[in-house]
């Protein structure tokens, strides 16, 4: 008997619209060809693996809250996933999306699946953080992580974003500054809030434009609940056949809408008052130029105590004035830092996010 995924084997690249037989000669030609970039490898590893008869896939976590492991995915879930993403955002087979994240990871494996099962047309670029410079087609639909868009913005071609209708944006928080920059691009933007144990997005929230709001919205068939530690926990029949327990806690609007506030294991309990470093951080985003982050070191009076990491060389003393002037005008008392740090380059995991817990012990 036929699976159901079974039926989605055919693929649009760049144009052409490849049959499950041209895209394991394709794919295989790709993967034997040493001049390929490892990158563009993992697009047809992949694909392959997606064209196999086994009824799950492999795919890695990110190790953004603890050592990278590998988890199997049914093939049925992925393609309803897709097809509430297609959904949401009118995806068919008359539009052209961009593939600009590694598809050694979830983000970047369903956007493959995606146009497997959309059949729109796609295109893909090397996962750089400037991926969005490189490209100069038009395009409906594109995933990235922050750094890519803040790249895009930074620079001095910045209309490149609007050749793209719909952006959504995951991976790591959107700090308030990009949020803020936001307002001069045409294009629609939207955070994503998920994992890989959820199969990408199971939430979304408007950045800009007549879509922007302060919260996240569940997509169809989607609930949200708290813990006793007021964290998130999911409700998604499609994605997974029991409930999904997060470390992030929000405040619950209701059971389709949340507000993220940060994750419990990053929490630093200084002098008993709980300080999420993401929400300092995205306080301060608009004014430090280099990257940073709030992280803590043990203090025999308070416990914990807060430490701002910038990367780069130490301040002059003027820049250091300047500094403590902002932290004093943006910041409470109690989130004031206790000390600043330099580090000539933050701790990232695999998949380039901020590893804290290795910066925390950088730091000790």
């Amino acid at each position: 008997m036929r699976k159901h995924w079974e039926s989605y084997n055919s693929l649009k690249l760049d144009g052409l619209i490849y049959s499950k037989i041209d895209l394991f000669e394709l794919s295989s030609s790709k993967l034997d060809n040493s001049d390929i970039p490892i990158w563009e490898k993992e697009i047809y590893s992949f694909i392959i693996e997606w064209l196999n008869d086994k009824d799950e896939v492999i795919v890695n976590t990110s190790g953004s809250t603890g050592k990278p492991k590998s988890i199997q995915i049914q093939k049925e879930r992925m393609i309803d996933s897709a097809k509430a993403t297609n959904a949401f955002f009118n995806l068919d087979e008359s539009k052209t999306a961009l593939l600009c994240l590694s598809a050694e990871y979830i983000a970047g494996k369903m956007m493959i699946i995606r146009a497997f099962v959309g059949a729109f047309n796609l295109q893909y670029v090397e996962p750089r953080s400037d991926a969005l410079l490189r490209i100069n087609n038009d395009f409906e639909f594109v995933a990235v992580v922050p750094l890519q868009l803040e790249n895009a913005l930074k620079s001095d071609n910045i209309q490149v974003l609007n050749q793209i209708k719909k952006i959504i944006v995951g991976g790591a928080a959107v700090s308030q500054d990009l949020i803020q920059k936001l307002v001069q691009v045409e294009a629609e933007v939207w955070a994503s809030y998920g994992m890989t144990e959820t199969i990408t997005h199971i939430a979304l929230q408007g950045l800009n434009g007549k879509h922007k709001t302060n919260y996240f919205q569940a997509l169809q068939d989607v609930e949200f609940q708290l813990d006793e530690r007021e964290c998130l926990r999911i409700i998604a029949p499609l994605h997974s056949s029991y409930p999904i327990q997060t470390n992030d806690r929000v405040e619950l609007i209701n059971k389709h809408q949340f507000k993220f506030l940060g994750r419990v294991d990053f929490v630093i309990n200084s002098g008993g008052i709980k300080f999420s470093p993401e929400i300092l951080e995205q306080k301060l985003g608009a004014y430090i130029e280099n990257d940073f982050a709030y992280s803590s070191k043990m203090d025999d009076v308070l416990g914990e105590k807060l430490v701002l990491v910038i990367e780069g060389n130490s301040y002059f003393e003027g820049k250091a004035k300047e500094l403590n002037a902002i932290l004093k005008n943006v910041l409470t008392r109690f989130e004031q830092p206790k000390e600043i740090l330099f580090i000539q380059e933050l701790p990232k995991t695999n998949s380039g996010k901020l590893d804290r817990f290795h910066l925390k012990d950088n730091i000790r």
